[in-house]
């Protein structure tokens, strides 16, 4: 073990309520990792789903349609192991890579699309769908995760000030759950699918954060209820570029949410509709929360004015974290994931509370398919999380919001049954 800290042991009361989902020859990573779905009270935590077989040899290769299939059977197959199904699937990302022009991208996401139409319930969760680097190497196409729950009272949000896509889908703007909001992926377009305001990052996103207090409207939510937020910001090869970029928008969210904001992830991409330069989802939850500040976290570097964690009840929602600056990968993971633990610490929980974490990192340039990042990252994760730990994504992505920024983790926690 190379980190400060010692992995936490395998079993705690607060954590044996936990269900590993595990269907028989569901497919694995080379040499293990982490659970692929966890079931709390009436909820499925998704990890991310590949399209790989039992010995993890990749399943499909170079077809965009073939992979798309495979990770929507193992989905589908972790839901039904769970005791649900898609019809109650109210949250899912989809990471795809697609290295052609960008007049050709909105033709390829309906390739892929028309497949997932095919698994997908109508209506359909709220959804987030994103152009990477590798899922996470470059010879993985896709990688999708989700939120299911089961029962209880839901409600579509398919709000009048809208925008669609560029074909039918059943894709929700956003579900109400019970307190929580999820809502889905929001961009500048209009009922066409086509782009509005194309490549004017301010009009953009004030055009997304109308979308957005549109839904949290009629899930009866408004700016204060916002737990964590997803920017998906234009990433065109040039760091310097896409950090104005992601700066710009950050000013406009500052500007429309007030404080206390909500916990912040950003990432760079490259985006469906031709002039996009940025997507954003995010989670509300109805009632009283409490802010985390961790001890020591006013030295981090973070996006100022965002918080780092909220805590609504047993559940702790942690925006992305890092520790970027002249360290390498490694060094990033591991001074992130202390600081996980700090932060969980500091709302009552540690490691064994996680039940869901999301991973965003850089390779170089001369790691072309991103396998030796991705051999780092899984190594730290595995390190110090305990076993069975939380449900993983991991995705690589062509740029992060801080200079020198390799690494970033986010996530969920629930301290006792959900």
């Amino acid at each position: 073990m190379t980190g400060s800290f010692e992995k936490a042991p395998s079993a705690t009361p607060e954590s044996s309520s936990r269900a590993v989902i595990a269907p028989r020859g569901h497919w694995a990573w080379k040499g293990g990792g982490a659970p692929h779905a966890l079931r709390l009270g009436n909820i499925v935590y998704v990890g991310g789903q590949m399209s790989l077989n039992a010995t993890g040899d990749i399943v499909g290769a170079n077809n965009i349609e073939a992979q798309t299939a495979n990770a929507f059977e193992n989905l589908s197959a972790l839901l039904r192991e769970a005791g649900t199904s898609m019809e109650e699937l109210m949250k899912l990302h989809t990471y795809y890579l697609f290295g052609g022009e960008s007049t050709a991208a909105t033709e390829y996401w309906e390739r892929m699309t028309r497949v997932r139409l095919k698994y997908l319930a109508d209506p359909g969760p709220a959804a987030t769908a994103v152009r990477v680097k590798g899922v996470p190497t470059s010879d993985q196409m896709i990688g999708i995760d989700g939120i299911a729950v089961i029962g209880g009272d839901k409600f579509r949000i398919m709000p009048k000030h809208r925008w669609d896509w560029s074909m039918p889908t059943p894709f929700s703007q956003g579900w109400k759950v019970g307190n929580k909001v999820f809502v889905g992926g929001q961009i500048s377009a209009d009922m066409k699918g086509k782009t509005v305001a194309a490549n004017d990052v301010g009009a953009q996103t004030r055009n997304i954060m109308g979308f957005i207090h549109a839904v949290l409207v009629d899930g009866g939510a408004e700016w204060r209820d916002l737990v964590t937020l997803k920017i998906c910001f234009k990433h065109s090869g040039s760091d310097k570029n896409a950090r104005a970029l992601s700066n710009e928008i950050l000013d406009v969210v500052r500007d429309t949410i007030p404080a206390p904001r909500p916990a912040l992830t950003a990432f760079g991409v490259d985006l469906l509709y031709e002039g996009l330069v940025l997507e954003i989802d995010g989670f509300a939850v109805l009632g009283e929360k409490t802010k985390i500040v961790p001890p020591g976290s006013a030295t981090w570097v973070s996006m100022p004015s965002f918080e780092v964690a909220w805590r609504a009840g047993s559940e702790i929602y942690l925006g992305a974290i890092c520790a970027p600056g002249g360290a390498g990968l490694q060094a990033q993971a591991e001074a992130s994931i202390e600081r996980v633990r700090r932060t969980l610490l500091d709302a009552g929980a540690d490691f064994r509370n996680l039940v869901k974490v999301t991973v965003f990192f850089v390779a170089g340039p001369e790691d072309a398919t991103g396998a030796t990042a991705h051999q780092i990252v899984a190594k730290a994760l595995d390190d110090y999380f305990p076993s069975p730990g939380p449900v993983v994504t991991i995705v690589r992505v062509p740029g992060l919001h801080h200079e020198g920024q390799l690494f970033q983790i986010d996530g969920l926690a629930v301290c006792g049954s959900s």
